[in-house]
Order: C-alpha cells, then structure tokens, then sequence
C-alpha cells in the first residue's frame, strides 16, 4: 500500500471483512469463503480456525477495496468470485444485487451466463429469473436480462 495517508469513513462492512482487511494490510495475505450460492458437497460446513488468516466473503471484500480504491485487493477479490461461479450458480450471482451495483462483475457473470446458457441448471432456472424480474420481484436485474439478450442473439463477426 502506498505511504501516503488519507481518512475514508466506511459504514456498513462486516467484522469478518474487517478483520481480513486489517489481516491483509499487515501480512499480504487473504482468504476468501466460498459464495453462499455455491453447492458444497462437504459435510460440515467452513469453519474459521484461529490459527490461519481469516476467511471473509469475496464479495463484501471486493465492495471494501473498491470504496478504499485498492486495486490489488479488489482484483484477487474478483477473482476469487470468477472462480466460484459454474453453471449451478451462475443465474443467483448474475441476478444479485451485487452484481447490479458492480459493472466488472455484471460483465464477467454475463459472460459466463452466455457460456453456461445451454447447461440444464441455467435452462431450468432462467425462465424464474426472467418473471421476477417482470413481475418486480427483481427490478435491479432488468439490466442482465437486456445484456443477455443481446449477447445471445448477437451474430458473431466474419473475421
């Protein structure tokens, strides 16, 4: 991190983001949690241990590093989102209120929706997410529904 000082006032993140922020400036080192829409075939589910660096959530770490104008925090956090994502999750993350609030992210998950979009978990789950972001249950997703739209029925380009 740069040596110059600045004073940012930052409401609204979690202890668990905080502690693996202040975790992060002294050590360098940061360990993402799983999504909460991932499928996990372990037993029991991540338990934090006392003796490693503390797990936080990708997404409210990637929130934190954007408002604090840290790039390389912010960038291993989009990653470890990007990595997270298949085709069983894809469609809950595309759709999120997260994703609506971080254009990036919105991309990246578009992206991926498109690659996934034959998948039977997407083909089963899209018509749901298309209806309530109709019938207003979802109007923050509107733009995904547009964005996907227009990559699926875009012509690829004769190079």
């Amino acid at each position: 991190m740069k040596s110059e000082s600045r004073v940012v006032l930052v409401k609204g993140v979690a202890w668990k983001t905080w502690r693996a922020f202040v975790y992060y400036c002294y050590t360098g080192i940061i360990n993402f949690s799983g999504l909460r829409s991932q499928v996990t075939t372990e037993a029991t589910p991540q338990s934090p241990s006392n003796d490693g660096p503390p797990h936080c959530s990708p997404k409210s770490m990637y929130q934190l590093a954007r408002k604090l104008r840290i790039n390389t925090l912010s960038q291993f956090a989009f990653e470890a989102i990007e990595t997270r994502l298949s085709a069983a999750n894809i469609l809950d993350e595309a759709f999120s209120k997260f994703t609506a609030r971080h254009d990036a992210v919105r991309e990246m998950e578009l992206a991926l929706l498109v690659k996934h979009r034959s998948e039977p978990h997407v083909l089963r789950g899209l018509p749901a997410k298309m209806e309530a972001v109709v019938m207003g249950s979802m109007p923050h997703a509107g733009p995904v529904i547009i964005a996907l739209y227009q990559r699926i029925t875009q012509t690829p380009s004769q190079d």
